[in-house]
């Protein structure tokens, strides 16, 4: 009688041993040399990453004249403003702007230009863009973003709106100097003018 209680209880102490290791943990055995397990992890999403940022929807010199002499600068210009309409990013975001020309060359030489249309061979202005409000006073004073370096793929950097500037702009300026028209046949460069200047916006890590 005291064995039969001796081994009921060894039996139930290995049941409950059992069942503790079953609800922990896989195990592997004679029987069952494989098994699998199930690997979990879970990211929370803070919410869904958007922005909006508007562009102008054209620029326009107007109309071009030939000037008389070189020895001024005879600039036009052409103001644009770029807004952070909706900026839903995270703290350590920003989104930059960038602006790059259509012109063949632009690869080679980074410059923006306007060209003439209906033309064999058409004759090109080219043009400086600024990042800020620029005009006779102080374009003198100013650097032209495509001044200097090489652009990247997507173009120069305009602008850079963080976290929590939303409803802020950037104001710029296209800069035509007249003076690559003097010397030139009127009636060979007479016509429209066009170009046009892709805007392109990514989203960073600050």
């Amino acid at each position: 009688m005291k064995t039969k209680k001796i081994i009921s209880a060894i039996l139930a102490s290995a049941l409950a041993a059992t069942a503790v290791v079953s609800a922990s943990a896989a195990t592997l055995t004679d029987v069952t040399p494989e098994n699998s397990v199930e690997v979990k992890a879970k990211i929370v999403n803070p919410g869904d990453i958007s922005y909006t940022i508007t562009i102008p929807d054209s620029a326009d010199f107007g109309e071009l004249t030939m000037p008389e002499n070189t020895d001024t600068d005879h600039y036009v210009f052409s103001d644009f403003n770029v807004t952070a309409t909706e900026l839903n990013i995270r703290s350590n975001q920003a989104v930059t702007v960038y602006m790059k020309d259509s012109c063949s060359d632009f690869g080679t030489d980074g410059q923006f230009c306007i060209s003439q249309k209906d033309a064999a061979d058409p004759f090109k202005i080219n043009y400086d863009i600024y990042a800020s409000n620029v005009d006779e006073s102080n374009i003198g004073t100013s650097t032209a973003i495509n001044s200097s370096g090489t652009p990247g793929s997507y173009g120069y950097h305009l602008c850079t709106f963080n976290y929590g500037t939303q409803g802020t702009k950037t104001t710029g300026t296209l800069a035509l100097n007249q003076n690559a028209l003097y010397g030139k046949t009127l009636s060979a460069i007479a016509g429209d003018y066009s170009g046009t200047i892709v805007f392109h916006s990514a989203l960073v890590e600050r």
